[in-house]
């Protein structure tokens, strides 16, 4: 048979409520004659084993103290860099006294049930928004926060990657090159951070009175190297991400290419790989960490009811890291 919260009241001589209030953490302003009875409920809680009833405390509050992170494909979550995010994500909501779910976003519509049925109190989406849940940024039942994407209307963090665009090709210019490509995989999903970080690569270019030299490749490795191959070959490029950076610099290993004497490599996303490739990578990063602990405090205080005004938008600036990738231009042997 369970313990009751009343069976502890009775044995500290106190009422249920005192009793409920010392088990959840209530200590805030009380005396420290309060703060000893508060103690001994919890020394007499253990003694006889209780165990809180997390479904009738949700009832009883209204709230789960659960976040659901929706997704399709896990690893969106888990691959580089959104691990990291994750990681802060999950630890700032442990320290707010929520716990975090994880809900696949599957064709039975299962994660409805979840959502819609009070199973959560917030949901976060890192990344993108799967097609199928994209009713939750129009109707607004539940809090909903994106961390790495924006949509009018809902609360988002994201970087700056037009701003990121721009100092990767200012960078490259400042070194001396004209021809510079960026350069996306074939195998890159469609994100807003694609064309904004075009954008950025081009409004340099232009600055620059190199408009004409505006290149965009969006194909696989084996089609990129022979086009760095070629007798006209780009003396930079700028990859999407990290994906691109570690293909070509493999595969220029395997042509003899020598980068950055022959080519200068430069690519988003500061991680332990990129810093510890041959030659180590020069890179456009932002604090991932942060971006974690701001997601889950813009959406702790959207369930709290503390921001009622217009949905926030944050953006984190991005910061260039120079590494080894990058140097002037030189005439390949």
């Amino acid at each position: 048979m369970s313990v009751t919260i009343e069976q502890i009241a009775k044995r500290a001589g106190v009422s249920a409520s005192t009793a409920a209030r010392a088990l959840r953490g209530d200590f805030k302003g009380a005396q420290e004659r309060s703060i000893e009875k508060a103690r001994e409920i919890l020394r007499i809680s253990e003694e006889l084993g209780y165990r809180p009833n997390w479904r009738a405390r949700a009832l009883s509050r209204g709230k789960t103290r659960s976040i659901g992170l929706l997704y399709t494909n896990p690893m969106w979550i888990f691959e580089d860099p959104m691990n990291e995010i994750a990681v802060s994500f999950t630890e700032t909501l442990q320290s707010l006294k929520y716990d975090l779910r994880l809900i696949p976003v599957t064709k039975d519509e299962h994660w409805k049930e979840l959502v819609y049925g009070g199973a959560v109190d917030g949901v976060a989406f890192m990344v993108s928004v799967p097609e199928e849940a994209g009713e939750l940024l129009e109707n607004q039942k539940v809090p909903v926060v994106l961390i790495g994407d924006k949509r009018a209307g809902t609360p988002s963090i994201v970087p700056d990657d037009e701003a990121g665009g721009y100092l990767a090709a200012r960078h490259l210019i400042g070194l001396g090159h004209k021809k510079i490509v960026y350069y996306v995989h074939s195998d890159i999903r469609d994100h807003f951070s694609v064309n904004d970080r075009q954008a950025g690569y081009e409004r340099a270019m232009r600055e620059a009175d190199l408009g004409d030299q505006i290149e965009l490749w969006h194909c696989d490795t084996d089609v990129a190297m022979d086009r760095i191959l070629s007798s006209d070959p780009p003396t930079a490029l700028i990859g999407y991400c990290h994906v691109e950076a570690l293909r070509i610099v493999h595969a220029a290993w395997a042509h003899g290419i020598s980068i950055p004497t022959d080519l200068s490599l430069i690519a988003f996303n500061d991680m332990a790989m990129t810093q510890l490739m041959s030659p180590p990578l020069t890179v456009i990063g932002f604090d991932t960490a942060e971006m974690g602990r701001i997601g889950a405090t813009m959406l702790y205080r959207l369930i709290e009811a503390r921001d009622n005004g217009p949905s926030q938008h944050q953006v984190m600036r991005e910061r260039l890291i120079v590494r080894s990738t990058t140097a002037p231009p030189q005439e390949r042997s």
